[in-house]
């Protein structure tokens, strides 16, 4: 009986993520667009993004103010450290793995493609990060 309770709880509690989910879903892409939610399209888009990000921050910048170089390099001393790139880059690629594991639901194609979206954007968010700014010492 407990275990039929415990089953039907869950089955409930998932369904009721599902509906959300599915809310949410139709809320930011909506049927007539979600065929354009592609993992070419999405990889082309996150590419063309960071590379504009890239591009436009670093065309006219001028170097900052002490103050603001000393707060960088502590946030980049923590950023870059071995410890948080091993931990950082193991949750990214169990997050790529998650992508590819769900392959096989269809359902929620368009979930894996914002996914992947945001992981490849944080891929190549940390690969930026190690470019040095053009007046670097």
């Amino acid at each position: 009986m407990a275990q039929q309770s415990q089953a039907s709880l869950s089955g409930a509690s998932s369904v009721k993520v599902n509906s959300l989910t599915e809310k949410i879903g139709q809320f930011l892409f909506p049927e007539k667009i979600r065929g354009y939610l592609t993992f070419r399209a999405a990889t082309v888009f996150v590419v063309m993004l960071a590379s504009l990000s890239f591009t436009l921050t670093r065309l006219d910048e001028s170097a900052p103010p002490p103050e603001a170089t000393a707060w960088n390099n502590r946030i980049l001393s923590v950023v870059h450290s071995p410890a948080f790139l091993i931990f950082y880059n193991i949750c990214l690629a169990l997050g790529f793995w998650s992508v590819y594991a769900t392959r096989a639901k269809a359902k929620y194609y368009w979930l894996r493609v914002v996914v992947y979206a945001m992981l490849l954007g944080s891929l190549l968010g940390e690969i930026i990060s190690f470019l040095p700014p053009p007046h670097h010492p």
